[in-house]
């Protein structure tokens, strides 16, 4: 965790996912489809992105003990790199317990990036799951294709995307940025 950071949140979970996690998922759950049991953490801090950003490469430069980086490829960078610039950075990580695979993925979170940027979208999330299906298919791909996620994996605060979206009203609260950590390991 960061130095310095309050935990806001804490909470376990149990999710059954399908055959087709989206890129932001596959972090997490990179087993494939199956049921997976979690936890997700939200803390704030009132450090500057640039120091979260900091940390967060010291953490991939230097894994956590046990852990390896996960995922870190062009696709990974090139979506790294545009949730950056919406006031998202993340690290994905790995090791195995049990004989088990246990992914971890450690989000920085900027909320008042993210509304600047992404306001729009994001008041529109809530209303996204009122849609018919037709619909919110169709809205799906397109998120999909320019932002790397679709509006479905960011409304499920089961996934690595939906909690940090999830995060934000905390967040808000808090009147800082937060560090969203996510961890699960299938069942």
């Amino acid at each position: 965790m960061f130095d310095g950071a309050t935990v806001l949140s804490a909470r376990s979970w149990h999710e059954k996912i399908g055959a087709h996690p989206g890129v932001g998922d596959n972090a997490v759950f990179r087993q494939g489809a199956g049921t997976y049991d979690g936890h997700d953490v939200v803390a704030g801090t009132q450090a500057l992105m640039p120091s979260l950003e900091a940390w967060l490469g010291d953490l991939n430069a230097h894994p956590p003990a046990g852990y390896s980086v996960a995922l870190q490829n062009d696709t990974v960078n090139a979506v790294r790199q545009h949730t950056r610039d919406l006031g998202v950075d993340f690290a994905v990580f790995e090791n195995t317990q049990g004989g088990k695979r246990h992914g971890v993925v450690v989000l920085a979170v900027d909320p008042e990036t993210l509304d600047a940027k992404a306001g729009p979208m994001l008041g529109a999330i809530g209303k996204f799951r009122l849609l018919p299906a037709t619909l919110r298919d169709s809205i799906d791909a397109q998120a999909k294709k320019q932002t790397g996620f679709t509006i479905s994996e960011a409304t499920n605060p089961d996934t690595p995307i939906g909690a940090a979206v999830g995060a934000l009203a905390q967040l808000r609260d808090f009147g800082g940025r937060g560090v969203v950590l996510i961890d699960a390991v299938k069942q």
